[in-house]
């Protein structure tokens, strides 16, 4: 396994670690504004620390999109008389909010509309959340 996948993931941590310190030095603060946390910093450690955060970003995305890991060695090939066993296609789909708005894709159209079905309903149960949010 490389090391340099978890440089990334380790510069997230140095940079949290880095604003943790900053918040209990009162160089910073930290409020959660909707569910995205901001960071409002005085001191360089502060700056430090965002800065650890956003570098730790870039080398996980890099690191981690770098291309497929090699092939893990399989069974045994079989007899050349032996038929081939067929290969399964793999199907894939998923929903994505941007706001209260459901975007749905898939591999094909089975999946794509079981995934349009489980956004309609999330949307709906999220509707009928904030709905009752309001009146209680």
């Amino acid at each position: 396994m490389r090391l340099g996948r978890f440089l990334g993931p380790g510069f997230l941590l140095a940079g949290l670690v880095a604003l943790a310190v900053a918040v209990a030095r009162n160089e910073a603060s930290v409020a959660l504004v909707f569910v995205v946390p901001v960071v409002i910093g005085s001191g360089p450690l502060a700056f430090l620390g965002v800065l650890l955060i956003f570098v730790g970003f870039f080398l996980t995305f890099l690191s981690w999109s770098a291309g497929p890991l090699p092939p893990m060695p399989g069974p045994a090939e079989a007899p050349s008389g032996a038929p081939p066993e067929p290969t399964r296609s793999r199907r894939w789909g998923g929903v994505l909010f941007l706001g209260p708005i459901p975007l749905v894709f898939g591999s094909d159209p089975q999946v794509t509309r079981m995934m349009l079905v489980l956004g309609v309903i999330l949307f709906l149960a999220l509707l009928v959340l904030t709905i009752a949010l309001f009146l209680f």
